[in-house]
């Protein structure tokens, strides 16, 4: 069972999501189908879930998009966006059994301003660090770089796989727009924030370069990268049992205390309740940022007594 989360109205997230066994399934190919299908799911469930979107990358295994949870129910954008996203992979890729691992997605609030322009630099350096391409903007399949926060507007027609055109439900277009976050905005100012963002991504790339350098790999650039089949499997080390972090303060100890000490605060107030409650009380009281009890069993939330 998954440990109880605190889901505040307007927290900025990273948020990521792996395939099967690390297949290719999210691959990108040459008629960019992949492409289309992220970008029309990704659009589809902001739009329907009120979420603001930073920035989005779709890798061959996995999934990046830092956003913004404006009504503060991304449990369910992420719900939205993955089912749709699987099933149309499915019937695009002709494959019969699941497309994302049974782990849960990783979603860690963005708590400083110094985090989201890291985590945005994670997600648009994420291509080169996997040793795919040496520049981000090489990537073939759903990417974003610096200079699309704030500016960028993806407008994506419906994909002819799953989604039924006679249902009025799936609109034949959607757009979406890559919004500068309001931490970075009210801080930096776009164009600072953008520059900022640039300045980590060249970090990064220079750092991926060095470890190539040092490994003696070469990357394997857009076109070879387009050619790799959707059965193939990421054979890279990855650290088994790793844990899935539930914020990110970029170093700022101060707001990382502060955020421990409130998780602390909210999972012993939750356990409370949740005893009061299975033992017969529905005036059980759980703390502020409970979702699924709020949501699925309409239990009353508010302060700390």
């Amino acid at each position: 069972m998954t440990r109880p989360r605190i889901v505040d109205p307007g927290a900025t997230l990273a948020l990521s999501r792996r395939t099967t066994r690390r297949h290719f399934l999210l691959h990108p190919d040459e008629a960019r189908q992949m492409e289309q299908v992220y970008w029309y799911c990704l659009a589809y469930a902001a739009k329907l879930h009120g979420v603001m979107v930073h920035a989005a990358c779709l890798m061959s295994t996995h999934s990046h998009e830092v956003i913004t949870d404006i009504r503060g129910e991304y449990p369910k954008f992420l719900q939205t966006l993955h089912r749709n996203l699987a099933l149309c992979t499915k019937a695009f890729r002709g494959w019969p059994e699941e497309v994302f691992n049974k782990e849960s997605s990783g979603a860690h609030v963005l708590l400083t301003p110094e985090a989201i322009v890291e985590s945005i630099a994670y997600l648009i350096a994420n291509p080169v660090e996997a040793g795919a391409v040496r520049y981000a903007k090489d990537w073939p399949g759903a990417h974003t770089l610096p200079g699309h926060v704030g500016t960028r507007v993806i407008r994506v027609k419906r994909p002819k796989h799953y989604f039924d055109p006679e249902n009025a439900k799936w609109p034949e277009e959607l757009e979406l727009r890559l919004e500068m976050p309001v931490a970075l905005e009210l801080d930096y100012g776009a164009e600072l924030a953008r520059e900022r963002i640039a300045e980590r991504v060249r970090d990064k790339r220079h750092q991926a370069w060095n470890k190539a350098r040092r490994s003696g790999l070469s990357f394997i650039g857009p076109r070879r990268v387009l050619k790799l089949p959707h059965t193939k499997r990421a054979m890279s080390y990855e650290p088994f049992g790793s844990l899935n972090p539930q914020f990110a303060a970029a170093g700022n100890r101060f707001a990382a205390t502060e955020a421990v000490k409130r998780l602390r605060a909210f999972r012993a107030q939750y356990a409370r309740a949740l005893a009061a409650w299975t033992a017969g009380d529905r005036t059980a009281c759980f703390p502020p940022g409970t979702w699924w009890m709020r949501v699925c069993h309409g239990a009353r939330c508010g302060p700390a007594p």
